[in-house]
């Protein structure tokens, strides 16, 4: 827990790229959290969606790089 106090990089950052791990692994509690941290950072709306977002993209090709590959193995 000492890394989420001090994280090495800007806080804003650190925010949002826990806003993306939490959105790909779906936990709505940390979203809100995440969201509710950089919202009073001062960050606007259509940032924070746009993190969801690119969480999400990349998310989705992971899968289907998986799932090319256990294709291929077969």
């Amino acid at each position: 827990m000492n890394v989420i106090g001090n994280p090495g990089v800007e806080k804003v950052d650190f925010e949002l790229w826990s806003l993306a791990v939490s959105a790909i692994n779906g936990c709505g509690q940390c979203l809100d959290s995440h969201e509710q941290v950089l919202r009073k950072a001062g960050v606007d709306r259509e940032t924070v969606q746009e993190a969801f977002k690119i969480a999400s993209v990349i998310q989705a090709v992971a899968v289907t790089l998986d799932a090319e590959a256990a294709l291929a193995a077969e």
